[in-house]
């Protein structure tokens, strides 16, 4: 995964400052390596999927726009579940299609007992979303 991907490294980085978000590749990373080690063929579609939405992405979108519907996916893909926004306040509600910046973004998983994934964090989170974070996600 290259920060060269899609938009240039400075739009990337403008769009991170911008929506006062955390970088989210190294995130990203984490999901991809865990998905390698449970599903070669799944990971072989998640890196054809970055190379079609992040590296191929429109010039004109929202570059971290992409990388987080990129992440989205990949939360999906090594659990299912739903895409949950939790605002400053520690108010939650489903995500919708247009993934909400500057609110943490967690991944659900359906499943009992699994951890959530942390698909989009702010640089500075509130007290509230680092405690739901830190209960949902471990």
């Amino acid at each position: 995964m290259s920060d060269e991907a899609g938009a240039s490294t400075e739009e990337y980085r403008a769009a991170l400052s911008q929506h006062g978000m955390a970088d989210v590749q190294p995130i990203y990373r984490q999901f991809l390596r865990r998905l390698k080690a449970q599903d070669s063929q799944l990971y072989e579609t998640a890196v054809a999927r970055y190379e079609a939405d992040v590296v191929e992405a429109d010039q004109t979108a929202d570059p971290l726009q992409t990388w987080i519907c990129y992440g989205a996916w990949l939360a999906s893909s090594l659990s299912p579940g739903q895409l949950v926004a939790i605002d400053a306040s520690g108010r939650a509600e489903k995500a919708t299609e247009s993934f909400p910046i500057g609110v943490l973004l967690l991944h659900l998983p359906e499943s009992k007992g699994e951890r959530g994934l942390p698909v989009a964090v702010p640089e500075q989170p509130s007290d509230a979303q680092t405690a739901a974070q830190r209960v949902l996600c471990g």
